[in-house]
């Protein structure tokens, strides 16, 4: 996979939303370093300069979960949604964004989830 840092996702982000309100747009790098930080706060991990491929994921969609739901919340003239193959009417947008941050959380879990051992005697 290519290296990605949090400008180079909201970009990806931004690519991937279409039509993309100005309103939206200028937040899109914030929106992904909070979610960069929910996610540090999560796994206990710290998300780097460079973004590791198991965060790239689950990044996206809650960081693209938050961008539908600001635009879900908004009247920003948006009539229809496309995000990647995907599409969608304005009366839709919350719920796109509830399924994509239940992907997102979904993968965040698995990201978690610790493998315990036990030896057993014999």
């Amino acid at each position: 996979m290519v290296d990605k840092n949090l400008g180079s996702l909201a970009l990806d982000i931004f690519n991937s939303i279409s039509p993309m309100p100005a309103g939206v747009s200028g937040l899109l790098v914030t929106i992904v370093e909070n979610q960069s930080f929910f996610i540090n706060q999560w796994t206990g991990k710290t998300i780097a300069t460079t973004i590791q491929d198991q965060y790239k994921l689950p990044l996206t969609d809650l960081s693209t979960a938050n961008v539908l739901k600001l635009m879900a919340s908004q009247d920003m003239g948006v009539q229809s949604v496309s995000i990647g193959d995907l599409s969608t009417n304005n009366s839709n947008l919350a719920e796109m964004a509830r399924q994509f941050e239940t992907k997102g959380m979904f993968e965040l879990k698995s990201l978690s989830k610790e493998v315990k051992f036990t030896k057993a005697r014999g």
